[in-house]
């Protein structure tokens, strides 16, 4: 009876292992929830990193003007098309964006800023809408009196010389109203934010940067002499040196420069205008055939040139005429472009810029052809 009565007692040592497991127990549950949390910690951490800490990070620097990451992948995003590279668009986009940053601080020393108002203004011109009424440009032109001087002394093959509006264009009634204009402006915005994650203040700051733009490339118009010394040149470029070396066998047999040009000339753009190449600037000549524009400007009138090869193949030249020209619009503003990309280009030996090692890190991809 008695040893029956001992089993249904409590005895010290069963309290001190029961302790004991209580203890192993607890020390189960708080290590089972400690790594609960580091877990839960390590996940919001790197939702964090990838969702805003990354994001916000620099891919370049310069003068202590940040490039974040965000702001690249967005421009790249809206960049990128199916089939295209997305390296070689986010290094093109980045180098965009710090030439923007130096624009601006340049501009910013000449006293030129962009107001609030003005980035409106683009914006409502980009979405046609024009409050004053549309410029509607009148067909009708009457001739240059400048350009048609020249245009006399011009052989009958030469450019057609240019003409200008008779009159300044008017603005007529836009059929764009108000409401249909902020109507369309918030329907292109929800797009841009659902298929680019892009905001409107994105659009704005890339507007504002390409009006800095077109405000500094303006500047150097008074750069750019609007007369300059031109030659009017033919070519006929072919693949090797046999083919020209034939081709002034049979011109010094008699043949027809144009029929040859026809027959045997690469360049699909001139062969059939018998390779005119028109009135050209010294660096217009210097982009086609590099060291050798002294050649080409020294030339004597209507002699064939040694033949020039360049990347593209041969070239058999003649200098048809010589002489000062004023520039057409269009090689002016060529001419304009040249001398703010040769500007922009010094400047980024001047400015502190940094491009981080990590900049190429989780590009955006370009989407998928649709079948």
């Amino acid at each position: 009876m008695k040893q029956r009565r001992d089993r249904g007692r409590v005895t010290r040592k069963h309290r001190a292992r029961a302790e004991r497991e209580r203890i192993i127990r607890r020390w189960i549950l708080v290590g089972a929830i400690g790594t609960i949390l580091l877990v839960v910690g390590l996940i919001g951490y790197g939702i964090v990193e990838v969702a805003i800490i990354k994001p916000r990070q620099p891919v370049a620097i310069v003068d202590e003007q940040e490039i974040s990451r965000r702001d690249l992948h967005t421009r790249v995003r809206l960049a990128l098309s199916p089939g295209i590279d997305s390296i070689s668009v986010g290094y093109q986009i980045l180098n965009e964006m710090i030439d923007d940053l130096i624009i601006k601080q340049e501009a910013n020393q000449l006293g030129i800023t962009i107001s609030e108002a003005e980035v409106e203004v683009e914006m409502e011109r980009r979405f046609g809408f024009f409050p004053e009424g549309t410029p509607t440009p009148i067909p009708t032109r009457t001739p240059d009196p400048t350009t048609l001087a020249e245009a006399t002394t011009t052989p009958a093959s030469g450019p057609t010389p240019t003409v200008g509006p008779s009159s300044t264009p008017r603005p007529s009634a836009t059929p764009f109203t108000r409401e249909a204009y902020e109507e369309s402006r918030s329907e292109f915005f929800d797009s841009l934010s659902e298929l680019y994650d892009a905001t409107e203040e994105d659009y704005i700051t890339y507007l504002e940067a390409q009006i800095y733009r077109e405000r500094m490339l303006e500047t150097f118009e008074d750069d750019v002499e609007r007369v300059q010394e031109q030659v009017w040149l033919r070519h006929i470029r072919v693949a090797d040196r046999e083919t020209v070396d034939e081709i002034i066998t049979r011109l010094d047999a008699g043949e027809n420069w144009d029929d040859l040009a026809a027959e045997l000339s690469e360049d699909t753009l001139s062969k059939d205008s018998g390779g005119d190449l028109g009135w050209l600037t010294w660096d217009n000549v210097s982009d086609q055939f590099g060291e050798k524009v002294v050649n080409i400007f020294q030339a004597p009138i209507n002699e064939l040139l040694d033949p020039i090869q360049t990347q593209f193949g041969w070239h058999l030249i003649q200098v048809l005429d010589r002489g000062e020209r004023s520039l057409d619009e269009e090689t002016f503003q060529q001419a304009v472009r040249r001398k703010f990309g040769d500007w922009l280009t010094s400047q980024r030996d001047i400015h502190d810029i940094l491009i981080m090692d990590d900049w190429i890190e989780d590009l955006p991809q370009p989407p998928e052809v649709v079948p």
